[in-house]
């Protein structure tokens, strides 16, 4: 049911949401959940979650475990996230295999995929790992290179 500006429910909440992540260095889910509930807005954590993916939100852990919610330039946020954690490349074939810290290849893997590099066909995330599929062997070596910032 839309209310009196014509969006829907889910349009309104995620365009209070993309509101607080500009406003913010890094919101977490709770802080997101206090701002939506000022603006009369209830939403569950599985709907915020799923709110968050849609409208292409990066989860980042930080200091003490937490972790925080920000919308950004990717290249930047790209950027931020190889150089504050730790990261090693081991290419196989036209697969490169990105470890980070525990958590952290989630994020990181919504952030390649953002890039919109012609090199990469495709990308898997578990925990601390990335699989990237590169579409030859040369381009395996130009994802490292960019990522470490060479090119």
């Amino acid at each position: 049911m839309g209310d009196s500006t014509g969006l829907t429910e889910k349009k309104r909440r995620q365009a209070v949401i993309r509101e607080v992540l500009r406003a913010g260095t890094g919101t977490t889910q709770e802080e997101i959940k206090e701002y939506l509930l000022v603006r009369g807005i209830r939403a569950s954590q599985a709907t915020m979650s799923r709110d968050l993916r849609e409208i292409g939100a990066v989860k980042l852990h930080i200091d003490g475990g937490r972790a925080c919610y920000k919308l950004g330039a990717p290249v930047d946020i790209l950027a931020k996230t190889v150089a504050n954690y730790p990261v090693s490349y081991e290419a196989v074939g036209n697969l490169l295999v990105i470890k980070t810290t525990p958590g952290n290849a989630p994020g990181l893997c919504v952030m390649l995929d953002s890039q919109g590099w012609r090199e990469i066909a495709g990308t898997i995330a578990g925990d601390d790992t990335v699989l990237v599929i590169t579409r030859s062997t040369e381009d395996v070596q130009t994802v490292i290179m960019r990522l470490e910032k060479k090119i």
